[in-house]
């Protein structure tokens, strides 16, 4: 089943692109998104490929935060997970820096048992 890209960008939750710091040492050094599903419940398994401003980042540096558990995109991968409307999804980025401020473009890419590959991308302003 198709769904358009237009549809997916309501995933997002608009304005909470920021900057982080992912392992606790006071320096920021990763983005942060929010998801949001508002479409209807689907199971997410496999990859996640997220690419920030043309530049592809490695699963290993994804981090997935759903439910009160934290793994890597790339234990993730062969995991499957219900989302449910309503359910929220943290993805951290590890960058080793902060993005600059200003606006970015983020495309992410899933596998969703019910409808395939689906894919997004969205723009906004870093925090």
């Amino acid at each position: 089943m198709f769904i358009p890209r237009y549809l997916l960008r309501q995933l997002y939750v608009k304005g909470s692109l920021e900057n982080v710091d992912i392992n606790g040492d006071g320096v920021l050094d990763g983005a942060k998104i929010k998801l949001r599903n508002t479409l209807g419940g689907g199971t997410v398994r496999g990859r996640l490929r997220a690419i920030i401003d043309g530049e592809e980042v490695p699963p290993e540096k994804i981090l997935i935060e759903f439910k009160g558990e934290r793994m890597r995109a790339s234990e993730a991968a062969g995991r499957s997970m219900y989302v449910a409307v309503g359910d929220e999804i943290d993805i951290f980025f590890e960058l080793g820096k902060a993005l600059a401020p200003g606006e970015h473009k983020i495309e992410l890419e899933l596998d969703v048992q019910e409808l395939g590959p689906v894919g997004f991308d969205f723009t906004d302003v870093v925090k």
